[in-house]
């Protein structure tokens, strides 16, 4: 049974969030991140993006999960998903529940990381991704755990609070143009598989050859599903088959 909203306690002004997790199993390691592990009932065959939610007219396939691998400013901010947890209210034209209605499965938020961005920022983010995971599941929701990494220094902290044997989705959007940016992706993912051993990785975007050298080697099983940029340009390029 899905709660309809989170209740914020009214007798404490928690402008952090803290309720949130109040209930929660934090880890063993340095950052004290909320234990997480997806509780889906099988992978998703399909994923739907957030940006899109409120576009779609058809309804959903079977075993369609939820996607956050969009810019930041579209599902966070001041009428973001964060903010309307942490809050406890449902924004008209932001963040509310209903837009998590019909899908199977939702991947946590993608909050980003990037090589610039201060290390306390960095565990900022990944720290409410792992709240969100809690909160949803908390909620009756089925969510998938998000990782994401930038370079080593990120190690300690970006997989902390996810349990070993979980399913793990991981964004390689973006990840592949430079090979700088590839080599830092492949090192995270050796990382993670070698940390969490997956049961399976859901992979959004690109996965290149020395992605697929790194899975295999490892006799990781995963699933990829091609970015809506890469979809929508292949048919913008070839146009659709009319019938």
């Amino acid at each position: 049974m899905k709660k309809s909203v989170l209740k914020k306690p009214t007798d404490i002004k928690d402008v952090f969030g803290a309720f949130l997790v109040e209930n929660a199993q934090f880890s063993t390691g340095k950052y004290d991140m909320p234990v997480v592990r997806s509780n889906i009932d099988e992978l998703p065959t399909s994923l739907f993006s957030y940006q899109k939610v409120g576009k779609r007219k058809l309804s959903l396939p079977p075993r369609t999960a939820l996607h956050f691998f969009n810019y930041d400013y579209i599902f966070d901010g001041k009428y973001g998903i964060w903010n309307a947890l942490i809050r406890g209210v449902e924004f008209e034209r932001g963040f509310n529940l209903k837009k998590l209605e019909g899908f199977d499965c939702i991947i946590a938020p993608d909050f980003s990381l990037y090589l610039d961005m201060p290390l306390a920022w960095q565990i900022w983010n990944v720290y409410r991704s792992r709240v969100v995971v809690y909160a949803l599941q908390e909620l009756g929701y089925k969510v998938i755990v998000n990782a994401r990494w930038t370079d080593v220094a990120s190690y300690e902290f970006c997989f902390e609070g996810i349990e070993e044997k979980s399913i793990v989705a991981v964004g390689s959007y973006g990840c592949s143009n430079k090979l700088e940016d590839r080599k830092l992706f492949d090192s995270g993912l050796v990382e993670l598989i070698k940390r969490v051993k997956p049961d399976a990785i859901v992979i959004y975007g690109t996965i290149t050859d020395s992605m697929k050298d790194i899975l295999e080697k490892n006799n990781q099983k995963y699933y990829v599903f091609r970015s809506d940029t890469s979809v929508a340009m292949e048919e913008h390029c070839h146009g659709n088959e009319s019938k």
